[in-house]
């Protein structure tokens, strides 16, 4: 009898991968349930797999897209990111659009979802790249903003020392800051703020 041929599994070095990057590769849904009986995949979702075999550096962030399809790294986990806190929490915050569901979240990393109004949910979101895949967050101006909207949460003193190590920043980008505050309606307390600060 002869043996069945390994399957060979083409995503090595990522950590999380979409049904639909599978099946690009040829891989049928027969084989997809190999792989998941063979514990090289592991099915965390309706679209998405946990690679079993990934070895590279764990990063917390990759369980935000893995997880959380259109999630966003945001508040103060994203003030952390940029260097303009030493905050240290023991969760994500992740922003996902109002009405949006989330059907399982980790055991580990937690992870708090903030649902975001579309506008606010759409302004300043990068990609970024590291190793075993990417994660979205949102730039330096929108965490300073998205802080102020949540300073009663998280306590007027963190907000307002995001706002200054961003004003510290050579890359600071004033004009934007004030565009984005704008947008999200929050331009009266950055005015306040900017009046002492520069």
């Amino acid at each position: 009898m002869r043996k069945a041929k390994p399957i060979g599994f083409p995503y090595t070095n990522k950590k999380f991968i979409k049904t639909s990057e599978l099946l690009n590769k040829n891989l049928s849904y027969y084989k997809i349930r190999k792989l998941e009986q063979q514990n090289i995949i592991k099915r965390i979702n309706g679209d998405t797999y946990e690679n079993l075999t990934y070895n590279g550096e764990e990063h917390d962030f990759l369980y935000v897209s893995g997880y959380i399809v259109q999630g966003v790294v945001c508040l103060m986990s994203a003030a952390v990111y940029h260097g303009m806190s030493t905050f240290r929490s023991n969760r994500i915050d992740v922003a996902i659009r109002h009405k949006s569901k989330v059907s399982v979240l980790p055991d580990w990393p937690s992870i708090k979802v903030f649902y975001f109004s579309e506008k606010r949910y759409a302004i300043g979101i990068r990609s970024i790249s590291i190793e075993g895949g990417s994660f979205k967050i949102y730039d330096p101006e929108k965490t300073v903003c998205d802080l102020l909207s949540y300073r009663i949460k998280y306590g007027i003193e963190d907000a307002l020392d995001v706002l200054k190590n961003y004003l510290g920043r050579a890359d600071r980008d004033i004009n934007k800051l004030i565009r984005y505050a704008e947008q999200m309606r929050c331009h009266g307390i950055l005015s306040k703020y900017l009046e002492v600060l520069l």
